[in-house]
């Protein structure tokens, strides 16, 4: 399996972003995002720091508020 691209982690970011207050993100992303990168051999935490990292860069567009 490969290595997950940075648009993979960048999207697994927004999603787990968007959970907030309003429940409408998801973390399933984010899982199966590190579950296929342990599978290809990256290390479990520096993916999963790269996405959360991602989703704290994450800015919602201001009509989307």
């Amino acid at each position: 399996m490969p290595q997950p691209t940075p648009e993979q982690i960048r999207e697994a970011g927004r999603q787990l972003q968007r959970g907030g207050l309003l429940g409408t993100g998801s973390s399933k992303l984010a899982d199966r995002v590190v579950e296929e990168a342990v599978a290809a051999g990256a290390n479990e935490q520096e993916i999963a720091m790269e996405i959360l990292s991602a989703a704290a860069d994450y800015q919602p567009r201001p009509w989307a508020r």
